[in-house]
């Protein structure tokens, strides 16, 4: 006991010195955010913005679990669970004493009423549990509960939640506040509240991070590089989002799946994690990058260029004098790394007789072009869950309780086929902090925990 308290003794003397001082948690200050995406609701149940919605939800409300990027789960609104043997049916325990915002005590019958996903299963009470049920075998449904879209949300004229931040003003597309939440479940955070402000260019990011006016920023795949040769240190994920040329004629696609040089735009453009991709999923997940070839084979691409044209009567290959007849690749207007990425797609469409004209667009315009570039946020380290993710963004029901390489490797090829998707790359999530920033630290999914952060000075 002698030998504990003279250890604690020391302690305490020490963070009182100078030195240590200055990696002593506090609580106090905001926390000023920076992101790309912007979120025009803040309801976790609504499609797009994937990155921006992944990071914002966990403010503000739970999940009955989290999920990491190896497949465990951890406690959230539920502390223990189990599922029987055919994993059709699953059972939850819940965290005693949570509360919503508003006072409401947590119960299995406002878990059940506030959960947002589940068309293909049903979530009931039984004696005070939680109880899901499903049709086919779900051993992923954990990783799909701990979708943001899976968040308990309390809906009626505002959203209320039982996250560690509460919503203090939302500007829809601009601007959300955040302040801290005294009473959450897992502890008060140490920030006083954030500040987010959505819709900033990467560029515009790192100014802003750099004339000290953002505490927290995104990094560009093609910039993480950059910025570590600078001295500074990104924070990178794992691979966690798809880059692909989605739609278009199938003979099209395949002809530059074939011309594109995954390998040479990725050792160039894309450092810092970033993988050539020829399958949906990353190696890392999936394990079956291996069957899926990156090379590139310009006669091949050739080939598939004539013999599409063979199909089609009367059918001229296209030329850069007759634009109406030049294969049309959109891109989203503000994403400047997937501008880059389509030129370079357009550059080596050309090598087997495809000219590409690459055309900015908005979400609305999208449709008009002949193939479109977009970048998937897989959403989960969970290899079913991420492909059925990828099949809600192209349209293309993948089935439920994925999880054997035979099966993932066939479902890859359905996105594939029937889904129009030819990737390209695998991209991580990076993030910077500024000098006034304690504690951070994203995940391996790149995911923000902020209430473990705290920041120093005003």
């Amino acid at each position: 006991m002698k030998v504990v308290v003279r250890f604690l003794v020391i302690v305490i003397g020490l963070a009182a010195l100078p030195g240590w001082a200055g990696v002593r948690p506090r609580y106090g200050g905001t926390l000023r955010v920076a992101m790309a995406e912007s979120l025009a609701s803040l309801d976790p149940t609504q499609d797009g913005d994937a990155v921006a919605r992944a990071r914002v939800t966990p403010l503000l409300f739970d999940t009955l679990v989290r999920v990491d990027a190896e497949g465990r789960g951890h406690p959230q609104l539920a502390v223990a669970w189990q599922a029987d043997r055919s994993f059709k049916r699953w059972q939850f325990w819940l965290r005693p004493g949570v509360r919503f915002w508003d006072g409401t005590a947590v119960t299995a019958e406002t878990v059940v009423a506030g959960l947002g996903g589940g068309a293909e299963w049903k979530a009931r009470v039984d004696g005070g549990l939680v109880v899901i049920e499903s049709e086919a075998p779900r051993p992923g449904l954990l990783a799909e509960l701990a979708l943001a879209r899976n968040a308990v949300v309390r809906r009626g004229v505002e959203l209320v939640g039982t996250g560690p931040f509460l919503i203090q003003n939302f500007v829809a597309g601009k601007t959300l506040e955040l302040v801290a939440n005294d009473g959450s479940w897992g502890g008060r955070p140490f920030l006083d509240g954030v500040q987010i402000e959505f819709g900033k260019s990467l560029r515009e990011q790192m100014v802003s991070l750099q004339l000290g006016k953002v505490d927290l920023i995104e990094v560009g795949a093609e910039q993480i590089g950059k910025v570590e040769s600078e001295g500074r240190k990104a924070q990178v994920s794992l691979p966690v989002e798809l880059v692909a040329l989605v739609g278009g004629a199938e003979g099209v696609r395949e002809a530059l799946s074939w011309a594109v040089d995954r390998k040479s735009i990725q050792s160039v453009l894309l450092r810092g994690g970033s993988e050539a991709a020829g399958g949906v999923l990353p190696e890392w997940m999936s394990g079956t990058g291996v069957l899926f070839p990156v090379q590139v084979d310009l006669e091949k691409g050739r080939a598939v260029v004539r013999k599409t044209l063979a199909g089609r009567p009367g059918a001229a290959v296209p030329t850069k004098s007759d634009p109406r007849k030049s294969v049309a690749l959109s891109f989203h207007a503000g994403d400047g790394l997937a501008k880059l990425l389509a030129d370079r797609v357009a550059l080596n469409g050309r090598e087997v007789g495809l000219p590409v004209q690459v055309v900015a667009s908005s979400s609305g315009t999208a449709g008009a072009a002949d193939l479109r570039l977009e970048r998937i946020a897989l959403g989960s380290g969970d290899p079913g869950v991420a492909l059925a993710e990828v099949g809600r963004a192209v349209g293309v029901k993948v089935g439920a309780g994925l999880s054997a390489p035979g099966e993932i490797y066939l479902a890859e090829k359905k996105l594939m086929e029937e889904g129009g998707v030819a990737p390209l790359f695998h991209l991580p999530l990076a993030s910077l902090v500024g000098e006034r920033v304690r504690g951070f630290s994203a995940d391996k999914l790149g995911g923000w925990g902020l209430e473990e952060d705290w920041v120093e000075g005003p």
